[in-house]
Formats: C-alpha cells, sequence, structure tokens
C-alpha cells in the first residue's frame, strides 16, 4: 500500500467527515461537500543514516470543496480544520496513526498550515485547503 493510499485511508476514520462524501486523490470536484488529498513537493528525507534508512516526511494538502454563501458557513468550514487538526494531535498522542508498508513505522501527523480559502467561486462554493505531513521512520 502507498504512503498515499494509507494516509487517505485513515483521514477516512475521521469522525466529523460528511457522511457519504467523496475523498479523492489530487481532484476536488466544485459539487459540495467533497474532500481531497493532494502530495506536495518536498525534501523526501528529514534526515538518512549510514545504512540507508533515516527519518522521512510526506507532506499533504487537504481540501474540502463547501458552500461559502454566509458568514456562518465560512466560520463552520474553518472550524472544520481546526478540530480535524486537533484530532490528528489526539490520534498522535495516542499512538493511532496510519498503518504503512513492512519497514515503515509512523511517528506524527500534524498540521503545518492554518487553513484559507483558495478559491472562491461564483456559484458560493470554495475550496478550503490546509497543509499536513505525516513523519515516518524506513528502514533499509
Amino acid at each position: 500500500m502507498s504512503i498515499l493510499s494509507s494516509v487517505k485511508t485513515f483521514i477516512l476514520t475521521y469522525p466529523s467527515l460528511e457522511s457519504g462524501a467523496l475523498v479523492l486523490v489530487d481532484n476536488l470536484g466544485e459539487i459540495p461537500i467533497q474532500y481531497a488529498i493532494c502530495p506536495l513537493p518536498g525534501p523526501p528525507w528529514d534526515s538518512k543514516n549510514v545504512s540507508g534508512g533515516g527519518e522521512r516526511t510526506f507532506p499533504f494538502a487537504f481540501q474540502m470543496a463547501v458552500s461559502t454563501v454566509d458568514e456562518l458557513e465560512r466560520l463552520d468550514n474553518n472550524g472544520f480544520f481546526e478540530a480535524f487538526s486537533d484530532w490528528l494531535d489526539d490520534q498522535t498522542e495516542d499512538d493511532i496513526l496510519p498503518t504503512l508498508g513492512t519497514g515503515k513505522t509512523p511517528s506524527e501527523i500534524m498540521a503545518t498550515t492554518l487553513p484559507y480559502l483558495s478559491q472562491q467561486g461564483e456559484s458560493g462554493t470554495g475550496i478550503y485547503m490546509a497543509q499536513y505531513k505525516l513523519i515516518y521512520s524506513q528502514e533499509e
């Protein structure tokens, strides 16, 4: 299983995802409510040891297409990401992390940016996004 698949499977366990909403990879439609996980560029190794193993990072964005028609909706949308980041912190603290392939051990998943409205359509639908990273060790 790829790291991306593992992260998607893990995010699907978040209890506050809209019931029946799609969680896609690298693709987000304009119909609310949809979510997307998008890998981000960055160096794959945080540190590498002599044997070839070390600590790796998987940076990704989590996006949400939702209604942004009124102020209460926009506040709720930001609150969703705040709660999601808190959930990730709790999962890390409780050592409940994505299941990775053989030789890969996750140690932390966390927010690296605050959420922001990355696109606002004329239809009253917007796309919110925040950035995260999964830190894991890999044996070689």
